[in-house]
């Protein structure tokens, strides 16, 4: 998992350059490795983290690209949790249908969409794209 700048200053997404600013400061004041001797490896890793985020989230096109980035890492890590989850329904169903229990999660349209892509996910071409990723 990669570190998340945004959660590392504490702030949403759609931050405003000021808020970025001020919760930089906040932070970098909080864990400057001179206030925290006691702890100073520690703060000195967190003082490094929250300097990399403001340093990316401060610049406009810097911020861009790690939006962009960012996003795709969520989409990812959203297909990974999602064929886990198929993975385990699989070794639960033999039969490859679609297991119910799952009706007080989602909704008609949810429940379809995961059987088109059970069914999907089984087809030899993206069988092979995943076996690239593990």
């Amino acid at each position: 998992m990669i570190d998340n700048h945004y959660d590392i200053l504490g702030i949403k997404r759609d931050a405003k350059q000021l808020q970025i600013k001020k919760a930089y400061h906040k932070l970098a004041l909080k864990w400057h490795p001179d206030k925290n001797r006691e702890q100073r490896a520690f703060a000195l890793d967190q003082f490094h983290r929250i300097n990399e985020a403001y340093h990316t989230l401060s610049k406009q096109e810097l911020k861009m690209i790690y939006d962009h980035q960012l996003s795709q890492y969520e989409s990812i890590e959203s297909i990974k949790n999602l064929i886990n989850l198929l993975r385990q329904n699989d070794s639960m169903d033999q039969n490859n249908d679609f297991d119910y229990s799952y009706d007080n999660l989602l909704s008609e349209e949810e429940q379809e969409l995961l059987r088109q892509f059970k069914r999907r996910i089984n087809e030899p071409c993206i069988q092979k794209k995943i076996r690239k990723f593990h």
